[in-house]
């Protein structure tokens, strides 16, 4: 270190280069600490936006389920059929016990109506009894044989339903026998009343599967590891996960509904909290952070990893420059040296070696410019990102000497995003970048001092100086960004989106509209390609706004597309983005929750057991691979509609040959059993397990005629046959060809032959004579 530290206090030539090259190192060393520590931020926000929006699809799609089971219950508490039960007494007559019957039947029709109740039963306190779906117990026996609650002991489960309830929930263990597991359920009571009544007459008790509520969420929650659904007053209607989790969190923390972190046995949990209107519910999502620190792990050990390699080749690189810039200079002292050791000392000889040391040191000065001015643009480059990351800390001089000039107060940035290249090759790919920066500058003066700089592999920023922060200022750096999006089209075949930051005075001014133009660059996933975004335009979109994908929507457009109604499919996708995209604008989140949402109604068709994936998409392209590239709306709603289209060729080839098999299969029992006097559109349906509506329409469509017609031309051929081959009677042959009398015979015969049988078997027979 002494050694170092002396070496550098000599203050020679090559330590003052080598020092000055060594500096250089310390602006790429800021700019990437910077770019970790933003990175890092913007995974911890991404994810817990991500977290958010698959709790708010699980909160709309489990209070839509919750709401229908609610209605149900309301209605039947309002039923005739529990109203008429309710004075019943103990000892019951026949129309009781009839009324009962009735009850039954239209608890199990109930019960029906959502395939997410596990049971329906109803208490009346009056009779002592409790009537399910299927029968009529005591109080007693229901509870110790038909609902075995493990968690709720019979005491608490009888006073709860002699309590007033208005759609409360809990959370509760039903057990079919004493050695099976219990199954979780969730009971919800409600009270009945009769007529001016407070006090309830009756309660009933649905309860819901678990099980299918898990299962109901598993395609959006299972990502958040841990779901919770509490009620107004903080009790546990729904658990998904770790139960122990829920205790561990403050109940400010669930007021608040916002993102938090809590710790747990010595583990990190990422907590997101929203409130929902319909009876005051609360969803609460906790979810491990484990991912989250590997991937900042692999961040951190790359950054490591890239410093020391760029740390070693910057002062390997160092040490090579400055050897080659000191050895000319070294030479050149070493020759003066020596001339003036072998020079004369007279007045002349010295005057000549005062004019040669002047030539010598004016020759190094201009060899010095000529360096710096190769490395202009480097450091002219620099500087502007440098003022772009916010970093103001520099002197104005300091502009002048690396050729920026700004003569005015105010500042824009515009970023390019290069969104095709025409040529695929790197080389190409920065020669294509280069001519965009310059093309950009260009254009860019005609509003004032401008200057190009390289962001990344895809994107290139310009910052304009301008004169005023006035309308037709905004309005001109618009016309040049429509005139380089027509220019770079039309001359290099090159696709880019630009967005456009606000007007902002002073050096801070750069920093926030740099800012600026990234956040409206985000609106491409809803603009497209090819479009100019201003951060202007979409200040107006940050509004409480949600976009429109019902469940009912979805459910349709799965239908739709199992059964391979591409017409259908068509219908809701441009419904879906004709009422967010058309009658309003999404703001950017909306927009991403709407993306990730109808993405994730692909991948439930795609992962449908009727779908046979591998046979649809065999050596094409992989639809989950077109998913996750798609960068806009547009591109994703090309993307499904072509998966869609896919899918629905494939089910109408499998409905085409399964119905050319079903009509062979109906035709060829029609020939061999045409004589059945008996046989009927409703004895055919009944044996293929069919309609007579479906076969009906089913055979006219695909045959050409309707079944009868079928039919009766089958029976008048065999006439034919018969007449021509045997001297029987009409009677005879009627019923042996399947007509009950021979004047159905004569009649069909006539209608489709054009003659009566008697006059074709004459005919024949006559002509048989002849020959």
């Amino acid at each position: 270190m002494n050694i170092l530290k002396k070496w550098f206090n000599r203050r020679t030539m090559y330590s003052s280069i080598l020092f000055s090259y060594l500096l250089m190192l310390i602006i790429p060393l800021l700019i990437e600490t910077f770019s970790y520590f933003q990175y890092s931020n913007l995974i911890n926000k991404e994810t817990e936006m991500y977290n958010l929006s698959l709790l708010k699809q699980s909160q709309r799609v489990l209070d839509d389920r919750l709401q229908s089971i609610e209605e149900m219950t309301i209605n039947l508490s309002l039923d005739t059929q529990v109203q008429r039960f309710i004075n019943v007494s103990e000892n019951m007559d026949a129309v009781d016990k009839y009324n009962m019957s009735k009850l039954i039947e239209s608890l199990a029709s109930y019960k029906k109506t959502n395939s997410f109740i596990h049971g329906i039963y109803i208490y009346f306190p009056k009779s002592g009894s409790v009537i399910t779906e299927t029968a009529k117990s005591t109080v007693p026996d229901f509870y110790k044989y038909v609902y075995r609650y493990a968690d709720w002991g019979f005491d608490d489960w009888k006073y709860s339903i002699n309590q007033n309830h208005n759609l409360e929930y809990r959370a509760a263990q039903v057990t079919l026998s004493d050695a099976s597991d219990p199954n979780q359920v969730i009971c919800l009571l409600q009270s009945v009343y009769q007529g001016s009544i407070k006090q309830p007459v009756a309660t009933i008790v649905v309860t819901i599967d678990a099980k299918k509520v898990e299962a109901l969420l598993s395609d959006g929650p299972s990502a958040l590891g841990n779901l919770y659904v509490l009620d107004r007053s903080g009790s546990t209607i729904f658990g998904l996960g770790d139960h122990s989790l829920l205790s561990a969190m403050s109940n400010e923390q669930l007021v608040n509904h916002q993102s938090s972190r809590i710790h747990v046995n010595n583990q990190s949990f990422l907590v997101s909290s929203i409130h929902s209107s319909y009876r005051d519910r609360q969803y609460v999502s906790i979810t491990s952070v484990e991912f989250l620190k590997n991937d900042l792990k692999r961040i951190t050990d790359l950054v490591i990893l890239v410093t020391i390699g760029l740390i070693t080749a910057g002062i390997v690189l160092a040490f090579i420059l400055a050897k080659g810039k000191y050895r000319p200079i070294k030479k050149l002292a070493d020759g003066f040296l020596a001339k003036m050791r072998s020079a004369p000392t007279d007045a002349a000889n010295e005057l000549q070696q005062i004019e040669w040391v002047a030539d010598t040191a004016f020759k190094e000065k201009e060899n010095f410019l000529q360096a710096m001015q190769r490395q202009m643009p480097v450091m002219r480059s620099n500087m502007l990102l440098t003022l772009m990351k916010g970093s103001i800390s520099v002197e104005e001089n300091s502009f002048e000497d690396i050729g920026i000039q700004f003569n005015a107060p105010y500042f824009s940035v515009i970023v390019v995003h290069v969104d095709q290249y025409h040529e695929s090759k790197l080389k190409e790919r920065n020669l294509s970048k280069f001519v965009i920066s310059n093309v950009l500058e260009h254009l860019g003066r005609e509003v004032g001092p401008s200057y190009a700089v390289d962001l990344d592999v895809d994107r290139v920023a310009l910052l304009i100086n301008l004169a005023d922060e006035s309308e037709a200022d905004r309005q001109n750096l618009h016309d040049v960004a429509v005139k380089a999006l027509e220019f770079i089209r039309a001359k290099f075949n090159n696709t880019i989106t630009i967005s456009i930051g606000g007007i902002h005075d002073e050096l801070e001014g750069i920093y926030h509209s740099y800012l600026e133009a990234f956040r409206a660059m985000e609106y491409q996933i809803i603009r497209g390609y090819s479009s100019i975004i201003t951060f202007d335009e979409i200040k107006a979109l940050h509004k409480a706004q949600t976009y429109v994908y019902p469940i009912q929507t979805e459910e349709l457009l799965i239908s739709s597309i199992k059964h391979g109604d591409l017409k259908k499919v068509r219908e809701i996708m441009n419904d879906v983005y004709e009422m967010n995209f058309i009658s309003g604008q999404l703001p950017l989140e909306m927009a991403r929750c709407l993306f990730f949402d109808m993405m994730g109604t692909s991948i439930k068709v795609l992962n449908s057991s009727v779908m046979d994936y591998e046979k649809i998409f065999a050596g094409g392209p992989q639809p989950y691979e077109l998913l996750i590239s798609s960068r806009t709306i547009q591109e994703m709603q090309g993307t499904l509609l072509w998966i869609y289209e896919q899918i629905c060729e494939h089910i109408q080839e499998d409905k085409k040959k399964h119905s050319h098999h079903l009509e062979d299969r109906i035709t060829s029992y029609l020939q061999e059993n045409y004589t059945d006097p008996d046989l009927s559109l409703t004895k055919v349906a009944g044996v293929f397990n069919l309609s007579s509506t479906y076969l009906s329409g089913f055979f006219k469509e695909q045959s050409g005629e309707n079944f009868l017609n079928y039919v009766n031309k089958l029976r008048v051929e065999a006439a034919k046959k018969i007449l021509v081959e045997q001297s029987i009677s009409l009677q005879e042959i009627a019923a042996l060809v399947g007509y009950s009398n021979n004047v159905v015979l004569i009649r069909n015969f006539k209608k489709y032959v054009g003659m009566t049988p008697g006059e074709y078997r004459e005919k024949n027979t006559s002509t048989d004579h002849k020959k």
